[in-house]
Formats: C-alpha cells, structure tokens, sequence
C-alpha cells in the first residue's frame, strides 16, 4: 500500500454489523447497482465470488490481525472498500450461529484500516493504485468482468488507459485480455450467461480466425473497438456459450467444450465453406473437415473407421440372422479397403 496512503488510515476493531457493502464497487462491475446489503452478500457467498470458501479457515483461525478490512467512513458507519468476500464469510457466520462452529467470538470485533469520508485526490490517486494492483495482478478475488469494468472506469476517469496500466503494472497485452471482450460485449448490447467464464470469450479473440471472421477491428493504442460484424459477434457466442432461446442460452447447442476447442473454432472460421457448415448446425467435428489438410482427412478416416469396427462387433454380437451377416461380410471388406488404402497413404 502507498506511504501516503498508511499514514493517512487508521486502524480500528469494530463490529461487522457497522460495515455495509458498496453497490457502486468496481470490484461488482456495476452488476450490484440497486441491490440491498443482504443480496449482495449472498451474492458474494455464491458464484463467482465463492465467498463460502473462507468460512472454514475463518472459523479455524480467526480473523488475522495483519490483513485488516479497508473502509471508508459514513457517518456512524462505514463502507468497505477491500475484503469484501472476508465480510460476506464473517455476516454469513454471525447470521447462522447455530450452524458453525469454531473461532466465532473472533469476529465479534474485526480490524479495519479507516480512511476519510471523502478522501483528497493525492488519496484516492493510491487507493486506485491499491486496489488496481492488488486485485488486477492478484487472480484470487476478482471475477475477470468486474476486472475489466474496474479498467473500462479507471481509464474514461484518468482520460487515458496508458495511465491506468502504468500505474497498475500491467502490460498491454494483460489489458487487452480484459478490455477488448468487455467492450466487444458492451457495444453490443450483449450479455454472457450468469457463471459462464468471460476468459473463454478472451481466449477466442485471441484467434486469428476468429478476429478474421469478427472483422475485429483495435485500436492498439486505446484498445478500443474500431470495428466488427455483429451478426458475427452473435454467432459466435452461439458456439461459446449456446443459442439463446426464450432469453436463456442453451448449452446443449455450443460447440465448444474445452478452450482446446478453441483453437479448431478458430480454423473452422477463417474458412468460409467451413464457417457456412457451422452456420447450417454441423458439429465443429464436422465442419472441421472442410479445412483438414490430406494427412489430417487421412488420420480422421482411420480413427472413424476403428470407432466403426468397435460399433459393427457391438451391434453384432450373437446375431446370426442373414442381414447382420450380410453387413458384416460387407463390412470386413470395407474396412480392409480403407486400412489398405491408410498404409499406403501414409
């Protein structure tokens, strides 16, 4: 934390029942806006925050003297600014006291470093820096869009996002992870499905074929979105995250389902007959076809042809009637054709 910044807190143990949550928190990404204390804590205590994982340590240890809560002061009261998920863990514990045991007359008084109710801007110059490296750089606490939002504020607040990433040691490129996604979303009025990870969005715009395909136009400089097909954008999160119907995105149609699909996504896509094949409800498995080289049709051959021989015995197996005979004379030539053909292919 700054010089500045320490000499200027104090620390204090008060009650968590004086401490509220901040709907206007950068670490929400706007998403807590209008929301009462008791539903922001419990939705900290779920997904994604996963507040509910510190509840066993801190009913084994206590609440630890040196990594105090960062409030603001409100009057009587006061506001937090860092440790959100520790107060969310410490309300759910005093709140169901029947329901834990362990070190709860811990949390009877916790420590707390008070700064300012309204802050001089030398102050809030280093709380930003405080929160921007401590939750940008530190991967725990952070969901990836509420760390993208905190970028998105900070930057339009210092009028430029050189200053933001300077003063948060990130690099560019770390920036671009965040931001470009999160504006992509944004300009097009888009929004992901509650709990589906934002990096794999990230992750696929990192794909020349998926750029190709986007028309995805950066500024590299500003990082912001200069261009890009939005009946494209769509799609795309169709095979990311699912069709939407009825406002829900059905996972049953996304086709994929490991960021190592991603990478092939990005293939099928810098093809256009390819590409079209996605389009008409092909599986990526299918589509994939258009854009294998020889050697890659070759090798897909022989494995479909191994996983035929296994379903042929399976779907055979004690049948003694003339068609299953039939097919299986049938099939034993093609598949000596086929493994013929592979050996002298490769």
């Amino acid at each position: 934390m700054a010089k500045h910044l320490q000499a200027e807190a104090e620390l204090h143990y008060v009650s968590p029942d004086l401490i509220d949550f901040d709907p206007e928190n950068p670490r929400f990404g706007g998403l807590m806006r209008g929301r009462k204390q008791q539903e922001i804590q419990k939705e900290l205590f779920g997904d994604p925050y996963y507040a509910s994982e510190l509840v066993d340590s801190l009913l084994a240890n206590g609440f630890i003297d040196y990594e105090p809560l960062v409030v603001k002061r409100r009057g009587a009261r006061y506001t937090i600014v860092e440790g959100n998920r520790r107060l969310a863990a410490i309300q759910e514990i005093r709140a169901n006291q029947e329901r834990y045991q362990g070190r709860k007359s811990d949390l009877e008084s916790i420590p707390v470093l008070v700064f300012p109710e309204k802050p001089d801007e030398q102050q809030q110059n280093e709380m930003r820096v405080y929160l921007g490296v401590r939750h940008l750089l530190g991967f725990r606490e952070w969901p990836p869009q509420s760390k993208a939002a905190f970028l998105e504020r900070e930057s339009a607040a210092l009028g430029s996002l050189d200053k933001v990433i300077d003063e948060t040691q990130l690099t560019k490129t770390q920036a671009r992870r965040f931001l470009v996604p999160y504006r992509l979303l944004r300009q097009a009025g888009a929004r992901l499905p509650k709990g589906e990870d934002f990096w794999v969005l990230g992750e696929a715009l990192n794909r020349t074929g998926v750029k190709k395909f986007l028309q995805l136009e950066v500024d590299s400089k500003t990082l912001e979105i200069l261009s890009y097909d939005k009946k494209a954008l769509f799609l795309l999160l169709n095979y990311l995250y699912g069709p939407r119907k009825d406002g829900e995105r059905e996972i049953v149609g996304k086709v994929v389902h490991d960021t190592r699909d991603l990478s092939r996504l990005g293939k099928v896509l810098s093809s256009d007959k390819a590409a079209s094949a996605l389009r008409e409800g092909r599986s990526l498995d299918e589509a994939e076809i258009y854009v294998d080289t020889r050697q890659e049709s070759i090798v897909r051959l022989s494995q479909l042809n191994k996983a035929l021989r296994v379903v042929i015995k399976k779907v055979l197996a004690g049948n003694k009637d003339p068609e299953g005979e039939k097919l299986l004379q049938s099939f034993r030539q093609f598949d000596a054709t086929v493994r013929e053909f592979i050996s002298k292919a490769q």
